[in-house]
């Protein structure tokens, strides 16, 4: 693990103050991971929030029977992940692989929440801008799986 590099060159937290910025690299880090490593896995305990900085990371949904994972979303350099951190859930609704090599920023999401529940106008676009994500994922989603539909229905 090493210190922060980069965490400045994201749009989304462009808005924070030169103060704000140091709270939250005081409790940020980044972190690499080898390919095929599991940077969170489905249901696991809400801690951090989540930006690639270098690398391939896959969003996942486990199947019932744990045989074999969904991948619904391809995270893009410098995109935030683990978003159910900055909603106040308990735990995380899909899991993260790392596809290559990768270096991955985390953010302690109880402090970012207290910077954002303070700077309100900051903290409702880093909200819109995370209603976004959730939406684009969520139409990425739905394509995803109306090509296994289609699939399925030619084989039939």
């Amino acid at each position: 693990m090493t210190a922060p590099k980069g965490f400045h060159s994201s749009d989304l937290f462009s808005k924070l103050t030169v103060d704000e910025i140091k709270r939250l690299d005081e409790v940020s880090f980044t972190k690499d991971f080898a390919e095929g490593e599991s940077v969170f896995e489905f249901n696991q305990a809400c801690s951090h929030l989540y930006m690639l900085m270098e690398g391939t990371v896959h969003l996942m949904l486990p199947s019932g029977d744990g045989q074999f994972d969904f991948a619904f979303a391809k995270v893009a350099k410098n995109e935030i992940f683990g978003l159910s951190s900055l909603m106040k859930s308990p735990r995380y609704t899909a899991a993260a692989r790392s596809m290559t090599s990768s270096r991955v920023l985390m953010i302690e999401a109880d402090p970012l929440i207290k910077i954002l529940e303070q700077n309100q106008v900051v903290g409702f676009d880093i909200i819109n801008a995370v209603s976004r994500i959730y939406y684009h994922r969520y139409l990425s989603m739905l394509r995803k799986l109306k090509d296994i539909v289609d699939h399925a229905l030619e084989i039939e």
